[in-house]
């Protein structure tokens, strides 16, 4: 069965086919090698976890690792931080046209609350501090994350910052 190709995954073949036009076979190549052998190495984890690695933390690196073969590293950095931003970017402009639909945004704080308790949760391997501050806010301080673990885990903790800025 083949995997669903992520945004990173897509992104990075679209900047090999543009800018590396010779070379993009070989990256397609070397980057599927990195993530296939992430993946196996990483198999074992959570359910609510490989939710994380599937489809952002090991594709970041898989694309991370392999752009530094044709480019400097802090070259790479900002490319996969541009892959993130632009996804940050579409989800923000989907979210806002969303909350035009009258009374939604009423909704909004009670399922933001509970899908981040969800998704970020100790079982993905988060380590959540709820804050008490009282007026309706919310503050969570997260104390472990894999995003942060697995980067660092795999020599490049520089790039946490792309998913977590």
């Amino acid at each position: 069965m083949k995997r669903k190709e992520t945004y990173l995954s897509r992104d990075f073949r679209e900047t090999a086919a543009q800018r590396f036009p010779a070379q993009a076979k070989q990256l397609n190549a070397a980057f599927d090698m990195r993530l296939n052998a992430l993946l196996a190495e990483n198999a074992g984890a959570s359910k609510e976890k490989q939710y994380h690695l599937k489809r952002q933390i090991l594709p970041g690196i898989a694309a991370y690792e392999t752009l530094q073969r044709v480019m400097p590293k802090e070259e790479a950095l900002q490319t996969v931080h541009g892959y993130v931003e632009r996804l940050a970017r579409t989800s923000h402009k989907q979210i806002a046209a969303l909350l035009h639909i009258p009374g939604l945004y009423r909704l909004v704080p009670g399922v933001f609350v509970k899908s981040t308790r969800s998704i970020f949760g100790p079982a993905a391997g988060f380590a959540p501090k709820e804050l008490q501050t009282g007026n309706g806010v919310w503050r969570v301080d997260m104390m472990k994350c894999p995003y942060h673990d697995t980067c660092t885990e795999y020599g490049c903790p520089e790039l946490c910052r792309c998913f977590c800025d």
